[in-house]
């Protein structure tokens, strides 16, 4: 089981930084099309990155297979669904803007969950006991970005108040939240002029919570998640 928690781990950091490779590169590397230089008089047009930018995204988040809270839930680490599927939001505005780099500033928000149902290890049916676990949070976030007003890339870290639960699913789970630091990147290209295709690469370091009446408690973990959809400029 060890050296399956390892491999995942690795697993989870190569692709994590293959996709931070891909993803860094190609919109910073858009060139926007070369400009006849205006008549005398007029004024160049701006090609920096915009004002304000919104996202919205479909994401994937590796929630782990956590002992403690598998303990907490009496159930085998192996059979806890780690895979959730939520959406995430955000809202970001460029104060300081360069003509291929600017600073950003803004917020996001994300929701994602799933449940899972033991097998009867004799019978091979479902027990009938299910289990939820959800992930979710805001936090206000601080960007690098790279590129020009058709394509960037950027690098970012935040914190906010997230929540991490695991419990029965007929139990309410208390909705207790820790401020949990988050950094990753990503990048938008315009295919449109204000609409564009976004994803995101982000690792949300959450610590350890004790367990209640109602949730289970949890080791340290580092959540990774992975989203695309679309932003409007």
């Amino acid at each position: 089981m060890r050296s399956s928690g390892i491999f995942s781990r690795v697993s989870v950091a190569a692709i994590s930084a293959c996709m931070l490779a891909m993803l860094a590169a190609p919109a910073a590397a858009q060139t926007p099309t070369p400009v006849a230089t205006p008549p005398s008089g007029r004024t160049p047009p701006d090609n920096r990155i915009p004002v304000v930018a919104f996202d919205l995204r479909g994401m994937f988040a590796s929630l782990g297979q956590d002992t403690l809270t598998a303990a907490n839930l009496f159930v085998s680490p192996l059979i806890m669904s780690s895979k959730a599927l939520g959406l995430s939001a955000g809202a970001h505005v460029y104060p300081l803007r360069a003509q291929s780099f600017a600073l950003g500033l803004g917020g996001e928000a994300m929701l994602a969950r799933n449940s899972f149902e033991p097998i009867n290890a004799t019978t091979l049916k479902p027990t009938g006991t299910v289990y939820n676990r959800k992930v979710s949070g805001i936090s206000g976030q601080v960007s690098l970005n790279f590129g020009h007003r058709m394509g960037w890339s950027y690098l970012t870290g935040g914190v906010g108040p997230m929540t991490f639960e695991s419990n029965l699913a007929t139990l309410t789970p208390d909705g207790l939240s820790d401020m949990t630091i988050n950094y990753g990147g990503g990048a938008r290209w315009f295919n449109y002029d204000h609409l564009a295709f976004t994803v995101d690469i982000r690792f949300y370091r959450t610590g350890e919570a004790v367990a209640t009446l109602n949730t289970a408690g949890r080791l340290p973990h580092t959540v990774f998640i992975m989203s695309a959809g679309i932003s409007v400029k």
